[in-house]
């Protein structure tokens, strides 16, 4: 029988998860909670507070949804998933304890201490007297890390002692990250090559669906400020099969045991966040739910049923699960308003979507107001190409995000350079 599915969130990662279960034949309905403007084309859009677990478990009865799936962390961390399961709904996402692994640094840096994960030299600091002390012996470049959840920008790399000092008066002066900054992750800072691993979790097996690599700096050569993300592509050329099984077999298996022995299995997607060094894979950060653009270029890459699939996992029978993945490549490039991520101008009319309508465009940041497609956020659409190669994919990707226009429209022109050094520099050796 087919299922009716209920998505939380309003951004470009669930567009992408909407447009995946509207082209499932498994699926019948699809709601949103709250959705966006590209969203109401393909699915009923409700306007809900995420804040309210009562508000989201009533609309979850009303429209008897068999499968809830949550987009954004921050349900996640306050325990929608706890909620849900003492009704007997079911949902795809970890509980509060196992989204611990996200909602706090310190949590996941001890549990990974505890199984032997390879990750970066860490420290957990409460004052500014700690980090300033801590500093002088073990010496720049580090990372400061706000513990809680900081909107993914609670993250600074001190290269400089100008850079340290700034960090310092960012967390403690101006309380930027607030009470996510109650403790603080002093870590030092690893060089090497960013890459992220897409898996999905059932309390005891994972599959692992894809990978890619995430632009988050706001400017070309990564320059400029952090920002959620402007652009993806996806799989990756580091993601060589003999690194993969290492991540699966040395940093995936092992945290699914370690969440079961303390009496949380863990179900839900798990993102992890790499970077290799000498060939080794280190772990910088896990994130409970899809990544935001990434979701965007590896959902699009499944050829199976994805209901299919969070389906045996909320049932724990991840292991009969087929899943195919295309051969092709996608990119994702983010078409954001002038200014992001600091102050932009909302409101924007949107211009020449009807113009690629046989490609494919998530929206993130709109809202549809009469006949119009208008922006109502910084990021504001992800076009998505897709090639035989990473060449062609980026190439299919600026064709379309060309062809949109809306006042003060701003995006990257590099999304997908670094991968394309990473063949240059295989080709060579």
């Amino acid at each position: 029988m087919k299922k009716k599915v209920l998505i939380l969130g309003s951004g470009g990662r669930e567009h992408a998860m909407a447009w995946a279960f509207a082209n499932d034949d498994n699926v019948s309905k699809v709601y949103c909670a709250p959705g966006n403007g590209g969203t109401s084309k393909i699915a009923e859009n409700i306007t809900i507070n995420l804040a309210n677990r009562q508000e989201i478990l009533r609309l979850a009865q009303e429209k008897k949804i068999d499968l809830t799936v949550v987009g954004p962390e921050n349900p996640l961390a306050s325990g929608i998933v706890d909620s849900f399961q003492k009704e007997g709904l079911r949902i795809f996402g970890p509980d509060a304890y196992g989204a611990q692994l996200e909602s706090s640094k310190l949590f996941a840096r001890n549990l990974m201490a505890e199984k032997k994960i390879l990750q970066p030299s860490f420290y957990s600091c409460n004052t500014r007297d700690e980090i300033e002390s801590l500093k002088v012996i073990l010496e720049l470049p580090l990372v400061l890390k706000a513990d809680g959840l900081a909107a993914g920008k609670g993250v600074i790399v001190c290269e400089t002692d100008e850079e340290f000092e700034k960090a310092l008066k960012t967390i403690f002066e101006d309380g930027e990250f607030g009470e996510a900054a109650r403790r603080i992750s002093l870590e030092r800072c690893l060089v090497g090559e960013e890459l992220s691993v897409f898996a999905v979790c059932d309390g005891k097996n994972f599959i692992i669906l894809n990978t890619a690599q995430d632009h988050k700096r706001a400017f070309d050569g990564d320059s400029g400020p952090n920002t959620g993300g402007m652009g993806a592509y996806s799989p990756t050329p580091l993601s060589t099969p003999g690194l993969i099984d290492r991540v699966g077999v040395e940093i995936i298996q092992p945290t699914l045991d370690a969440m079961k022995d303390r009496g949380h299995p863990y179900t839900g997607f798990l993102y992890v966040g790499l970077m290799i060094v000498d060939g080794d894979p280190y772990v910088i950060e896990f994130n409970v739910r899809m990544g935001d653009p990434e979701t965007q270029v590896v959902l699009p890459l499944l050829e199976s049923s994805l209901l299919e699939l969070l389906w045996d996992a909320t049932e724990g029978n991840l292991n009969k699960s087929k899943v195919a993945v295309s051969s092709k490549v996608a990119v994702t490039v983010v078409l954001a308003a002038d200014g992001y991520p600091g102050k932009y101008e909302k409101g924007m009319k949107i211009k020449g979507l009807e113009k690629v309508q046989d490609r494919l465009v998530f929206h993130a940041g709109t809202l549809q107001k009469d006949h119009d497609i208008i922006s109502n956020g910084g990021r504001i659409l992800n076009v998505v190409g897709f090639g035989k190669d990473l060449k062609s994919a980026i190439d299919d990707a600026y064709d379309i995000a060309k062809s949109i226009e809306f006042s003060g429209k701003y995006y990257r022109k590099d999304i997908g350079k670094r991968g394309m050094q990473y063949l240059k520099k295989g080709s060579k050796k």
